[in-house]
């Protein structure tokens, strides 16, 4: 396998649910839902976050109209502790260095560039990496797709024999839209199953795996 590797952000090179959930119970409190259980909340980790938003809080009687309102009050606190808060996959980073040195290494994801970039320099990645692809703060609910199709117009020839490395549905549908070699990554938050149904084309338990599957 050759080309460039676009990674996934969250749930696959970070793990990013001590940042994203504590900032959402925040987000969520003046609605009164701030005390919902993490294992409904960290399935709002990975997709775009407007519909998801507006999903939950009709899902529990509320007015989904008010999610603009909850992603601002998410983004601010966010913001603030995103840092201090989010860690790296045990072996991802070793990894992506690794491929980097063989192969151009992206990242691609929903969460906004802006704050994206920050956490990746924070963790010691960004100089493996050729870019940080993402939405811009008010680019609404962006399928991924749209997204990767932005950061391989900017591969160029690279994208030849690319492969898109994610641990969520999104992240696999996006790689087979764009007809790339899809790995679904098994220390995240989607399931088995859920990576199964998507049509993954190989699914990895370690970061040493996927190294075998990208080498």
């Amino acid at each position: 396998m050759s080309g460039a590797v676009a990674f996934d952000l969250d749930g696959c090179i970070i793990d990013s649910r001590a940042a994203i959930i504590p900032s959402l119970r925040v987000a969520l409190a003046p609605v009164g839902l701030g005390d919902l259980p993490g294992d409904e909340l960290r399935w709002l980790i990975g997709p775009p976050l407007p519909t998801a938003l507006a999903r939950l809080l009709e899902r529990h009687g509320r007015d989904p109209a008010g999610a603009d309102a909850v992603l601002r009050a998410y983004r601010a606190d966010y913001r603030q502790h995103m840092l201090e808060r989010t860690t790296l996959m045990p072996g991802m980073a070793d990894a992506i260095h690794r491929i980097g040195e063989h192969r151009p290494a992206c990242v691609v994801t929903s969460k906004p560039a802006s704050l994206a970039r920050p956490i990746i320099e924070h963790l010691g990645l960004l100089d493996a990496l050729v870019f940080v692809e993402g939405p811009a703060l008010d680019a609404g609910d962006e399928p991924k797709k749209v997204t990767l199709g932005r950061a391989l117009d900017r591969l160029g020839p690279a994208v030849a024999g690319a492969a898109m490395v994610g641990d969520r549905h999104h992240d696999i549908d996006a790689g087979r839209a764009h007809g790339l070699t899809t790995v679904g990554v098994l220390w995240g938050i989607g399931t088995v199953e859920e990576l199964e149904a998507a049509g993954a084309d190989h699914l990895v338990g370690s970061p040493e795996e996927l190294l075998a599957v990208l080498s």
